[in-house]
């Protein structure tokens, strides 16, 4: 598969995830659009209709914007036309939560997703020993809960581990890179490595192995982190991933974990 058909497939899939053509990606500065029911095709943790997300590969802005939001994000659009890049911004994102506020809705996720770069071969750790599990198989590592962010933890129906790759060093179990089913031509990617065994490339080794297998099935494999999260952004680099898009979204703050976090874990 080449970089031109993985981001073609990851095009499709964001505009299948919001309901909209994907030639809308190619229309100027930015489009603001209302929102659609979630599809069948959507990426399948995507439950809510959305109230205001935005998605961005890097041309046209795409806006999904309640009927109530329209008008303040096309004067907010339209200030930044010019550097449509710049809505991401602290200050303009200041700006776009202090309305959201108004409407009980706070930014709730600043997201940045890479694809492959299948021209690139990054520096591997090749003294690990690696297992590569798939279906059923991953049963074996659900007794171990230490890795949280690379197993879903569920072979049962809908979002569910599909793949995984566990490092070993010494007989003892280091790593693993799992991939879920997000959707019919993307699974995405999570890492957990022991504290112990960090800083000796097993979790770019891991990401990157586990990437080749997913792309063997014709599948797209995707790594998504928080904006902030440098050393996800650093493995991802490392294990041959670029920059392939950034999304935000909002949420109702009365969502509990927004709740927690905004009132509770601060006091």
């Amino acid at each position: 598969m080449t970089n031109k058909a993985i981001m073609k497939i990851a095009l499709e899939q964001s505009a299948a995830d919001y309901g909209f053509d994907v030639e809308k990606f190619n229309e100027g500065s930015f489009v603001i659009l209302e929102p659609q029911n979630i599809s069948q095709r959507a990426r399948n943790y995507l439950k809510q209709i959305p109230y205001c997300n935005f998605v961005y590969y890097g041309q046209t802005l795409v806006a999904i914007v309640n009927q109530e939001l329209k008008h303040y994000i096309a004067k907010f659009c339209q200030n930044n036309k010019d550097e449509i890049y710049r809505v991401f911004d602290a200050p303009q994102i200041t700006a776009l939560n202090n309305e959201l506020e108004k409407h009980d809705k706070c930014i709730a996720h600043l997201a940045e997703y890479f694809l492959p770069d299948v021209t690139y071969t990054p520096i591997l750790n090749n003294e690990i020993t690696t297992v590569l599990l798939e279906g059923d198989e991953l049963l074996t590592l659900y007794d171990d809960k230490r890795f949280p962010m690379a197993l879903a933890y569920t072979r049962e129906p809908g979002r569910r581990d599909e793949i995984a790759i566990a490092a070993y060093v010494n007989g003892e179990i280091a790593g693993i890179a799992g991939a879920s089913n997000d959707c019919d031509s993307m699974w995405q990617i999570g890492i957990d490595v022991l504290k112990e065994y960090r800083h000796q490339k097993i979790a770019a080794t891991l990401t990157y192995l586990l990437s080749k297998e997913i792309l063997k099935k014709g599948i797209v494999p995707f790594y998504c982190c928080a904006w902030s999260n440098m050393a996800s952004k650093n493995t991802a680099r490392k294990a041959g991933f670029k920059h392939g898009w950034v999304e935000l979204t909002a949420k109702d703050i009365s969502d509990d974990w927004i709740r927690d976090i905004r009132d509770e874990k601060i006091k």
